[in-house]
């Protein structure tokens, strides 16, 4: 009995529509609410959907990938050196365990290189 309801609009939207935008598409779901999306395609000026209310036009063309050499310039990066621990020799030739070097931040210089970086690029027909 809830199909009737919906059968019946889409027999009505499919004769109330020229012979010129004859296509019709109904998606829909019946359950237990039953819902539904007609959108008409117009011919040469677009598709109109109702929902938005507006006529929409696909874009042509298509999406190429680009792979382009970019030169990164040189640049100093400081990198962080945990401390180093060994065996070292006190003032009276004991040998106990501790900090030999002890480590912080050291600046080192980057060198300018050629790197290969690829983007996307839209491209209309």
């Amino acid at each position: 009995m809830k199909r009737i309801p919906f059968f019946l609009v889409a027999a009505l939207l499919g004769l109330a529509v020229s012979a010129s935008a004859q296509r019709v598409i109904l998606e829909g779901q019946v359950g237990r609410s039953p819902r539904g999306s007609v959108v008409i395609d117009a011919g040469r000026g677009g598709r109109f959907d109702h929902h938005e209310g507006r006529r929409s036009r696909a874009p042509r063309g298509h999406w190429e990938t680009v792979h382009e050499q970019v030169l990164v310039p040189g640049y100093w990066h400081d990198e962080h050196v945990p401390p180093t621990y060994g065996w070292i020799c006190d003032p009276c030739g004991r040998r106990r365990w501790g900090i030999v070097d002890p480590g912080g931040c050291r600046r080192v210089w980057v060198p300018a290189r050629w790197e290969t970086r690829c983007r996307r690029v839209w491209v209309s027909c």
